[in-house]
């Protein structure tokens, strides 16, 4: 079979899951950062006649864009995006802006089908398994057999749709779980002394003590040009103005992580004195100038005792690496376009 002809069937195979439901797409609890769900409305009238397991057409007013060199419908697409707003990360994308949500809902598309390529599928065990998953982290006594109809009234209160759809969805997260838990394992990485050291090292040395943040690095240059010494420091804060935030006792690894500062970048500031006040640093999508107050420092002669643990640290670190770059790579390969 060629793979235009598998994509198809790709294809039809969601039409399918869309019209076992009787979808009413509605708005999750946190409307405040979802953008509006599709409606039933904006579903194909006969999603059925325009995708069929052989040789599917799409009509011209239904396509929404290309993939893999392929038609998507808009029914399709409507249920990617369904999953989008409806799910919160990592299944889905509920709490990022609707043109994150977007990007995130073809990435889905691109590898769902590349999960169906691999033969792929989502086992009864496992849909069981995510939806009471779903149940126990919304605090609900109840499992999917233990009370189906419980079950079924938490679904419709809580993602306004029917049990079917809802479970299609969860299909949908699965595969694509699992094809991405296939990439991770099979991933070929090597891991040195050197790069254990150093993930002992960042989870061990600590740095704290205050910042001041901005929207902007020249914002961030000009204020460091002037308050760089520590009197003015001690000079600006008095005044109360910028407003000097405190900030605790962390790892070098949870800035690299969280706030993705760059590791030469963070492994300077630990070696400054104390009360010195650092150059312009990146945090988040924001810059700080941040003055070292307290500091904590590994010693390498417990390094032997943990080594095995490090070396998985690294080592999946290293996988998930590799993942991400398989996936982009994999995005580039399908040539999205988007009408």
């Amino acid at each position: 079979m060629s793979t235009s002809a598998r994509f198809h069937r790709f294809l039809g195979i969601i039409g399918m899951l869309l019209l076992l439901a009787t979808p009413a797409f509605g708005d999750s609890p946190k409307k405040e950062t979802r953008a509006p769900a599709p409606t039933q409305e904006e579903l194909p009238a006969a999603l059925g006649q325009y995708i069929s397991l052989k040789a599917p057409t799409v009509p011209p007013q239904e396509l929404v864009g290309m993939i893999f060199g392929v038609p998507v419908s808009k029914g399709n697409y409507n249920f990617a995006k369904a999953v989008a707003v409806l799910f919160p990360r990592p299944w889905g994308a509920s709490e990022l802006p609707p043109e994150e949500q977007e990007k995130i809902l073809w990435e889905s598309l691109i590898l769902h089908y590349e999960s169906y390529r691999r033969g792929i599928e989502a086992t009864e065990e496992e849909l069981g398994t995510m939806a009471d998953n779903f149940l126990k982290a919304n605090k609900q006594g109840l499992t999917r057999r233990s009370d189906p109809q419980g079950y079924q009234r938490w679904v419709k209160a809580t993602f306004h749709e029917e049990v079917e759809l809802f479970e299609n969805q969860l299909r949908f997260l699965i595969q694509i779980r699992r094809l991405k838990d296939q990439v991770l394992q099979q991933a070929q990485v090597t891991v040195t002394q050197e790069e254990m050291r150093e993930e002992f090292l960042n989870e061990k040395n600590h740095v704290g003590g205050e910042m001041v943040t901005f929207d902007t690095k020249e914002e961030a240059d000009l204020f460091y040009a002037r308050f760089k010494d520590p009197k003015g420091w001690e000079q600006m804060k008095a005044k109360g103005e910028p407003k000097v935030r405190p900030v605790s006792l962390m790892t070098l690894e949870a800035y690299m992580d969280l706030w993705k500062i760059p590791k030469d970048q963070m492994v300077a500031f630990h070696g400054m004195e104390i009360g010195s006040v650092g150059p312009p640093m990146p945090f988040g999508r924001q810059w700080c100038v941040y003055r070292l107050l307290e500091k904590r420092t590994g010693d390498l002669k417990d390094f032997p005792k943990e080594q095995e643990d490090y070396h998985r640290r690294v080592e999946m670190k290293k996988k998930y690496a590799s993942l991400n770059r398989w996936i982009e790579d994999l995005k580039a390969s399908a040539q999205t376009q988007v009408f």
